[in-house]
């Protein structure tokens, strides 16, 4: 028997799927491309081996997913563009100006106008750099990871220091507005390693730095290295020393830390993210992509082929979709909102649900502001400094 949370989707043209999913706002767009020219040690993301015609094959079938919404959705106003992978740097610049020519045609582009692109250092030359930006892309999110050859051998990145180095140079001649992801908390790794590249990447003053503590995921080559013995993972002190190091060097630099992981200059704040940590509406497309409408979570198949095989039959690639109870919303807007640096507005959760906060969750506010952990009041509900270093604790006490 089925489930009802979880209801699959054999159907094709995708006509019915308007019962289930109502985009009622605009929503950022998502675009998985499912390619890399290497899987790194510590990625679980779902990606399958670089060839130009598999690019192709799944270009096709992208261009009829798109079609198709297009077709099916009644409002088709979309805010940010963001498109990652896998390794969508790997993509041609002509492509990629195909696919956003395809999308405008395909739907209305409102708000920032923010169009962002991840990129490998090792997938970048001079002359993409130039290409993408002239195609369309005006953000672009570069994985540099570490400036440490060690470090990045050991998370099996393809770059060096000093192409990295040569690839930031380029950028900052064509783009004003880019990220750098930097990993911390790896094994083996000193705090002084980790100011190395933190103050490396703080040299070529980007506008946005995303700083995440390594997670070791199930499957990946990191996790056979863990389970065999052969690395361990970062203590808990060592591993809030960095991040705690991170806020301090980053704020004196005049970065704002406006999400738990993320720091930005004035008016460099990722829009695109800023959706997911807001709970608003995204589609996502591609093979693995997810999607949310405000109150139904659904996700594509995680499999090139069958994400083809089924679009080539103008059936929707969709595994399956659930639907959200009224107090699972609540509870994922609030350990969404929480990420941020302010918080969760009193105000928009009663706007959204009706209902007072405190009305809700009065127990667990209570239990919390008494830990330290959160501050309220009445236009609020945020972590504190303390709550920082312990949001995982925080964001369990809403689960449904």
């Amino acid at each position: 028997m089925r489930s009802p949370r979880r209801l699959l989707w054999p159907f094709c043209r995708g006509m019915k799927m308007n019962k289930l999913v109502d985009f009622t706002r605009p929503f950022g767009l998502y675009i998985h491309v499912p390619f890399c020219v290497h899987k790194c040690n510590y990625c679980d993301f779902y990606s399958e081996a670089f060839n130009q015609g598999r690019i192709k094959y799944f270009l096709q079938a992208l261009q009829r997913e798109l079609e198709l919404y297009a077709e099916l959705l009644s409002a088709k106003e979309i805010s940010t563009i963001y498109i990652g992978g896998g390794t969508p740097s790997l993509l041609k610049p002509s492509q990629l100006e195909g696919l956003l020519e395809l999308i405008f045609n395909s739907f209305s582009f409102t708000g920032s106008r923010e169009i962002t692109l991840e990129c490998n250092p090792s997938s970048l030359k001079k002359e993409k750099i130039a290409a993408f930006k002239k195609a369309g892309i005006n953000r672009l999110s570069l994985g540099v990871q570490s400036f440490n050859e060690r470090e990045l051998k050991f998370l099996g990145r393809l770059h060096t220091p000093t192409q990295a180095i040569k690839v930031l140079e380029e950028v900052k001649k064509y783009f004003t507005n880019y990220n750098l992801d930097l990993i911390f908390a790896l094994p083996g790794q000193s705090l002084e390693e980790w100011e190395e590249s933190l103050k490396k990447a703080v040299s070529f003053k980007p506008p946005h730095l995303s700083l995440y503590n390594l997670q070791i995921e199930e499957g990946t080559v990191l996790d056979a290295l863990l389970k065999e013995g052969k690395i361990k993972e970062v203590d808990d002190r060592l591993d809030a020393e960095m991040y705690l190091l991170a806020r301090k060097v980053l704020q004196e630099k005049g970065y704002r830390q406006y999400e738990i992981s993320n720091f930005a200059r004035p008016g460099y704040e990722s829009k695109h993210n800023l959706i997911y940590w807001q709970y608003q509406p995204y589609l996502g497309l591609g093979p693995a992509a997810h999607s949310f409408d405000g109150k139904v979570r659904f996700s594509n198949y995680s499999d090139l082929e069958i994400y083809c095989q089924r679009l080539s039959r103008n059936q929707l690639p969709v595994a399956g979709v659930t639907p959200l109870s009224r107090r699972e919303q609540m509870s994922e807007m609030l350990f969404m909102g929480l990420r941020l640096i302010d918080g969760v507005s009193t105000g928009d959760f009663k706007a959204r649900f009706g209902l007072e906060l405190k009305e809700v969750y009065q127990d667990e506010l209570n239990r919390l502001t008494g830990l330290g952990l959160v501050q309220f009041d009445e236009e609020q509900l945020k972590l504190t400094q303390k709550g920082i270093l312990l949001g995982n604790e925080v964001f369990m006490e809403f689960l449904p």
